[in-house]
């Protein structure tokens, strides 16, 4: 099977794939859908999830998923019955994508800024906010409102495991100090938790 050249180099070889992260997710919830703003060529959801929309600035990863390898590839991949469905967006996602709103079961925010804020609008109600705090996004969504928390994700090497317990202590400060919301907006960065994990799940009211 060939590997298609950006993906093999920035997630085969670091091993960073995350496969089993996205196995989880679809044992453990209804997702059919997603969209994957700042994704750059990390394809690895669509090998779990039938309709991925991916959404990048970057130039080379246009020509990577209008290749026809980079299709059959994930069709190789894909632990489901129907043909993989797959649309990209070369633009910054903070401007309007030419999607639905309201549309998909799943959003991942993934080292890429504030998608729980500008991508809202493309989440269904009661769909799945997945997030990690590297640009301070786990923060600003559960800050907000319309996110309620669900669960953490837990990372040790190539496996992961969900938890839902005691929930609220993954956000308590390390400092003791209560979030300072305008500092994350300005800053970018998260503050420092008692309890780090990988990931939060959120869920959509």
């Amino acid at each position: 099977m060939n590997v298609p050249a950006l993906y093999r180099k920035y997630f085969v070889d670091k091993r960073d794939e995350r496969s089993e992260l996205f196995q989880l997710m679809r044992e453990n919830f209804t997702i059919t859908s997603g969209i994957y703003p700042g994704s750059f060529t990390h394809i690895t959801p669509s090998f779990y999830i039938p309709e991925m929309v991916y959404v990048d600035m970057d130039k080379r990863c246009k020509k990577f998923f209008d290749d026809e390898e980079t299709i059959e590839f994930i069709n190789d991949k894909k632990m489901y019955d129907e043909e993989a469905n797959v649309r990209f967006h070369q633009q910054d996602f903070s401007d309007t994508i030419d999607e639905k709103e309201n549309e998909f079961d799943l959003m991942l925010s993934l080292y890429s800024g504030f998608i729980s804020r500008y991508c809202k609008k493309y989440l269904r109600k009661d769909g799945f906010l997945l997030v990690n705090n590297s640009h301070g996004d786990a923060t600003l969504a559960f800050c907000d409102d319309a996110y309620e928390l669900i669960g953490v994700v837990k990372r040790n090497g190539q496996q992961f495991s969900l938890s839902s317990k005691d929930l609220q202590s993954y956000f308590e400060t390390k400092s003791g100090k209560p979030i300072d919301k305008e500092k994350v907006e300005k800053t970018m960065r998260g503050p420092a938790y008692r309890k780090p994990v990988y990931g939060y799940i959120f869920q959509k009211g």
